[in-house]
């Protein structure tokens, strides 16, 4: 769903994968908290983050599948502001009861509940539930350098839509989310021009259809 900059020298696949076979255990045992403490405890310094966003997708063989440029405003527990500027136009919005997608270039907005299971929904990782994540996922610690921090989770049912994710910090900012899916698709999202905990109006997270476009709900019918 949800990119890559000049931070890209940081987080090369082949590197990313070295990096944690070296260093991830000693960092461990440097660390007075578990991995899983630590990353609930940087995640609850943030309630509302606001980003500018690359995503680079790649194919199980390293090949690029699509680049992306996005705005992200995300308020906890679940209201995501996501809208895509290149290399085309689109808008996600979440109030987190519903998640509407709006293809300006197709006319048309889907509308469906928001999915509300940590395992195959990584916006949701960003919350401070230490127990949600303690129950979805194996967290381990590795380091870039000095300053930036790379957490890795595992899930652990073995139906999860992802065989591993990650999480990139340098002091309380994130710097990089990637996911890997589970035929071996890897999605980075870079962040930059990062602000964190500034106040957001609601009316963000809403979505008004605007008129003469193609409506697509597949809500449940207890939706109101």
């Amino acid at each position: 769903m949800f990119y890559f900059n000049k931070i890209n020298k940081y987080f090369k696949v082949k590197y990313y994968y070295i990096l944690w076979l070296g260093l991830a255990s000693s960092s461990i045992a440097q660390t007075q908290q578990t991995p899983l403490q630590e990353l609930v405890a940087i995640l609850a310094e943030t309630s509302t983050m606001q980003a500018e966003v690359e995503q680079l997708i790649l194919s199980q063989d390293g090949r690029e599948i699509q680049a992306l440029q996005a705005e992200l405003v995300m308020q906890k527990p679940d209201q995501l502001y996501w809208r895509v500027t290149e290399p085309y136009e689109e808008l996600m919005l979440s109030d987190g009861v519903t998640l509407w997608y709006y293809e300006p270039d197709l006319e048309q907005v889907s509308i469906r509940d928001f999915p509300s299971d940590v395992e195959n929904n990584p916006i949701l990782l960003l919350n401070d539930d230490l127990q949600a994540i303690a129950d979805a996922y194996e967290v381990s610690l590795g380091y870039v350098d000095e300053e930036v921090r790379q957490y890795l989770l595992l899930p652990l049912r073995p139906d999860s839509s992802y065989e591993r994710f990650s999480l990139t910090f340098s002091g309380q900012n994130l710097l990089q989310m990637q996911f890997e899916s589970s035929v071996g698709q890897l999605t980075s999202f870079s962040f930059t021009e990062i602000v964190n905990n500034l106040e957001v109006d609601p009316a963000l997270f809403q979505f008004e259809v605007p008129e003469d476009i193609a409506v697509i709900d597949s809500r449940s019918t207890d939706t109101p």
